[in-house]
């Protein structure tokens, strides 16, 4: 599965990801990208207008299927029930940012013995992702910062690799590359 954290200039880099990706790509693509609930539905819809592939809102319980792009918000966690992989969705006002990447990818943290793990964190202001891409790379997980050259803002990608030295660095093109050849 493949895990990307955004924030400032992370709807663009995102849209141009999604144009990328064949009708073959299997894994779940998951987007935790920095942006008010009400705007979902119309980014849901404008990344949907560039794939065929499903692109979805997250919704509580919903189970993570391949060939499928999923859109967190609020609270965003991952979790195996008996009815396999599924999302928990809370509206819990603790985190500092909507969705919170950290949350998110601590989440997936649990899950790498079970499943192969790409954790990406593009372009945005601050640090949110740095925390969880660090316990996503310490329990095995791949971990790509896109590198400043590339990112609008090079703030939480910074963060992500000053904190972590097992997290690559990559622009843009590079990473969508990996995401192909991981995706089948």
């Amino acid at each position: 599965m493949i895990l990307i954290g955004a924030s400032t200039g992370g709807p663009g880099h995102i849209q141009k990801i999604i144009e990328s990706l064949s009708l073959d790509h299997l894994s779940p693509i998951i987007i935790a990208q920095h942006i008010a609930d009400e705007y979902i539905p119309s980014f849901v819809s404008r990344l949907q207008s560039h794939t065929a592939l499903k692109i979805m809102a997250v919704e509580d319980q919903l189970p993570v299927l391949p060939r499928h792009v999923y859109v967190c918000s609020l609270s965003t966690q991952l979790t195996i029930s008996s009815a396999g992989l599924v999302f928990i969705k809370s509206s819990a006002l603790t985190h500092r940012y909507n969705p919170d990447i950290d949350l998110l990818f601590e989440s997936a943290a649990e899950l790498t013995q079970a499943y192969k793990i790409l954790g990406i964190i593009l372009t945005g202001i601050g640090d949110d992702g740095a925390k969880g891409c660090k316990l996503l790379s310490e329990k095995g997980a791949t971990c790509i910062a896109e590198c400043e050259s590339s990112a609008v803002v090079f703030g939480m990608p910074m963060q992500a690799k000053a904190i972590s030295t097992h997290i690559k660095t990559q622009s843009l093109d590079e990473i969508i590359q990996t995401i192909n050849v991981s995706g089948g």
